[in-house]
């Protein structure tokens, strides 16, 4: 490794030192002046003194003040201004509520080709800012060539809720009554916290994104065809939720309080200053949440034959109590105009309380009853979570050319507590003494750890060289342990259940990556390289022996993108990606969850990764009003991994994992908005797909097909200035599964928002699931059974937010630009 890491280093150097060779064209059409020189700076506020973005700086000649040529600034305030003639000339530099200033001038020369102007200072204009009114509104929907980036910030049905609710509304994105995260119809999907791996999504269940604030987030970006820069994990892609880190200047910060039906308090504040070069910043939030679910399952028997021989009806109520706290804190330096160094932490506490109510009837063909159970199961889980990421950025004159080294460690844990008392109904009536009365403890403890380069080389004008390396590992502990009360009064060890399972795991990538535009075209390729080491070990109890499952591998990730602009508001772009989705937790441990004992979960430690080839084509057409945005995509999953029931001799369902030969998804996405006036807007989105499941478990034959639809609607209407209407639906047609379907669903959100205090406060309304219909409903069927289960939660529930804007940032006004509904957005940019 070391010797890789040796190579990578002079590999960048030599790149650094080459690229920076001046040009040796001197080829140009007679009479003009050669085009050889090159332009930078960067831009200041004067009061502030934090770098002006989308400034524009032009070009002028001292000979007769006609225009030469002219760019604009970045984020951080740097301009590069190239193919500048030889000649004397001056900078103008101007920006909307600024005061214009010109540089002293300057000449272009063949002996002098390069010219740093240094910081160029803006002072506020002698009208007010606060007089002046800039409207940019960021679209909702914007689209690189690898990704779309949604910003949720104008959704008003996500206001006051949990991370869980703003993806809900995402195109693309679905969330079951378990919280689970699906993309495109596959539930294989690999969750980012700003681009890194992170312990906060890294649940089985979900439970961590439900503690996170919507309000903490600032977008979410969709990678359905990651390029060789990223991870290639998940089957259908990666969703990296970035979330808020302000850089405004002066101190400023923003607090708000949500109020819901049935005990659900929500509160947040966060606060930044920008104090020179110096930016610090906090966030809080902490959530408190009563809610409750019912679920019911009918579970039928077949013997061998395939005759009916009986059948179970379970009934289930449980109220859950959820209560979380969220603090993210950090500071960015900047040492000078090209040096940077960052450093964030944030810490996460949760706790959840489920009071469970189980009532099982053994039932035969004719109704009869054989037993009836009553299950009393009461759960705790406490989470704590601590991540730390640090990191040092260099940019260089050019300012496409960077160099980043970063860091992470990760460092989560959960431990769940469980009573569970059995009683026996006799004679229909229910005892008072338990016929089993069980314990258990289980601590889990995650550590992810990660460190990585990158570097970005410009190569001439329109070409682009990324490499880099990352090296990810994780450390997974997961112990068990139960005991039940003996007829003696004492509490004994569970022996047949006591468990420890360990999941080591280990990836070295290397990436090359080159982007290259001429004209109307765009192409990007690239080459990622894994080793990956992966080690599941389920030490020995009383009646299993010590397993250890090794899996190493190298495999290779080629991605290719290309992209082609029609005009302006229509491009078109088509990429191929591959892809793994590699098992990890609760996949692989081959002990039972007992929670239920008519219904087992298990993980098998032999399950293999799942390899994709992913291919997708977008094109996106923009009008006056109206934006569409559509998409073909297929992907190919080798060796799939699958959920798998089986029915044992005794009735007891057992939920399990294994590899099949392959699947296949194939569909198409659509995507618009219409702003039908100044004051109404729609935005829409619908994707169908076909789902091909291929190969068996054993005896149990897994081939299944179906086509599905998932569509949403959002409506956002301006009543007055300061009152908006926004009203959503969403809806899912039925869903193949590899033992049956999942039912249609869907429901209908709907707030309402009212600014007050000039802008500076904001008073939310909305309601969840208005008309209650949205239910989770699955049927499955295997070997020796067919079940039909039900799953209503508490999902129509009303919140009450109040937010307030405090501070006084310094006067940053941005780009003017135009207003977007829904689904609007930047065009396909091979660079970013």
């Amino acid at each position: 490794m070391k010797k890789i890491i040796i190579f990578l280093l002079f590999f960048v150097i030599g790149l650094n030192t080459w690229a920076q060779r001046p040009s040796s064209k001197e080829g140009r059409p007679s009479g003009q002046r050669p085009k050889i020189g090159t332009v930078t700076g960067k831009v200041i506020d004067a009061d502030t003194k934090q770098p002006l973005e989308f400034v524009t700086v032009a070009l002028y000649s001292m000979r007769d003040s006609s225009f030469i040529t002219g760019a604009s600034t970045d984020t951080q305030g740097r301009f590069k201004i190239t193919e500048v003639p030889a000649g004397k000339m001056f900078a103008k530099v101007t920006f909307i509520g600024f005061e214009e200033n010109n540089s002293p001038p300057f000449a272009i020369k063949p002996d002098k080709r390069e010219q740093f102007l240094g910081n160029l200072i803006l002072s506020p204009s002698a009208k007010s800012l606060d007089e002046v009114t800039v409207t940019a509104e960021r679209d909702a929907m914007e689209i690189g060539i690898d990704r779309k980036t949604f910003n949720i910030g104008q959704d008003l049905t996500t206001v006051g809720g949990s991370m869980t609710d703003a993806l809900k509304n995402i195109p693309s994105i679905d969330v079951d009554s378990e919280g689970t995260l699906s993309l495109r119809g596959s539930s294989n999907v690999t969750i980012f916290i700003d681009g890194k791996p992170s312990n906060l999504t890294s649940s089985s269940d979900a439970d961590i994104l439900d503690q996170i604030p919507a309000s903490s987030i600032e977008r979410v970006e969709v990678i359905t065809n990651p390029s060789a820069k990223y991870d290639p994990e998940g089957t259908s892609g990666i969703i990296n939720i970035v979330l808020k880190k302000d850089r405004k200047g002066g101190v400023n910060g923003n607090a708000s309080v949500t109020v819901g039906n049935n005990n659900k308090y929500n509160a947040s504040v966060g606060v930044n200053a920008r104090i020179s070069k110096v930016n610090v910043f906090a966030n809080y939030s902490g959530r408190y949440q009563d809610r409750y679910a019912d679920k019911t399952q009918t579970q039928n028997n077949f013997n061998e034959q395939g005759d009916f021989t009986d059948y179970n009806q379970q009934f289930t109520h449980r109220e859950d109590n959820r209560q979380s706290h969220m603090l993210k804190t950090g500071f960015d330096f900047d040492i000078n105009d090209y040096n940077n160094i960052y450093f964030s932490a944030l810490f996460n506490t949760g706790e959840r309380k489920k009071d469970e109510n189980l009532d099982i009837h053994y039932l035969l063909p004719d109704n009869s009853q054989i037993e009836r159970i009553n299950r009393i199961n009461k759960t705790t889980s406490d989470d704590k979570n601590q991540e730390y990421n640090f990191g040092y950025r260099k940019t260089f004159v050019n300012p496409k050319q960077t160099l980043d080294v970063s860091g992470q460690y990760s460092d989560g844990s959960r431990t769940t507590d469980g009573n569970y008392n059995e009683y026996e109904y006799v004679n229909g009536i229910l005892g008072t003494s338990p016929i089993l009365e069980q314990r258990n403890t289980n601590p889990t403890n995650s550590k992810i750890y990660l460190g990585q380069i990158d570097y970005v080389q410009p190569l001439g004008e329109n070409g682009t060289l990324e490499t880099g390396w990352k090296t990810t590992g994780r450390d997974i502990q997961s112990d068990f342990y139960s005991e039940s009360l003996a007829g003696n009064g004492n509490w004994t060890p569970d022996d047949s259940l006591n468990n420890n399972f360990n999941y080591q795991e280990q990836i070295h990538a290397f990436y090359v990556m080159y982007r290259h535009e001429f004209g109307k075209w765009g192409i990007q390729g690239g080459l990622r390289a894994e080793q990956a080491y992966t080690t599941s070990h389920l030490e020995d109890n009383a009646v299993t022996e010590e397993q250890k499952v090794e899996n190493n591998y190298f495999a290779l990730y080629p991605t290719l993108h290309i992209a082609y602009k029609f005009q302006e508001a229509r491009e078109l772009s088509v990429g191929y990606s591959r892809r793994v989705n590699r098992p990890r937790g609760r996949m692989l441990n081959p002990f039972p969850d007992y929670a239920n004992p008519q219904s087992l979960r298990q993980g098998n430690p032999y399950l293999k990764p799942e390899f994709i080839d992913a291919i997708e084509a977008t094109y996106q057409h923009g009008w006056d009003k109206v934006t569409l945005t559509g998409s073909l995509y297929y992907r190919y999953t080798h060796d799939a991994m699958q959920r798998v029931q089986s029915a044992r001799p005794d009735g007891v369902m057992v939920m399990t994992w294994d590899n099949v030969e392959s699947s296949q998804s194939y569909g198409a996405e659509a995507i618009a908005s219409y702003n039908m006036t100044d004051w109404w807007k729609f935005s829409g989105s619908a994707n169908v797909y076909n789902l091909l499941i291929s190969g068996s478990s054993g005896d149990l034959d897994l081939s299944n097909q179906a086509w599905a639809m998932t569509g949403k609607l959002t409506s956002s209407t301006n009543l007055t200035k300061t009152l908006s209407l926004q009203v959503s639906g969403r809806l899912s047609s039925q869903r193949a599964t590899a033992q049956g379907y999942i039912a249609p669903m869907g429901g209908v959100d709907v707030a309402v928002s009212q600014k007050l205090f000039n802008g500076k406060g904001t008073l939310q309304a909305r309601v969840t699931d208005v008309f209650n219909t949205y239910k989770f409903n699955v049927y499955s069927e295997g070997i020796g059974f067919n079940s039909d289960m039900t799953y209503d939660w508490e999902s129509r529930v009303g919140y009450l937010t109040f937010s307030y804007r405090f501070g006084k940032s310094g006067k940053k006004p941005k780009r003017k630009g135009k207003s977007s509904g829904g689904s609007s957005g930047g065009g396909i940019d091979m660079m970013e």
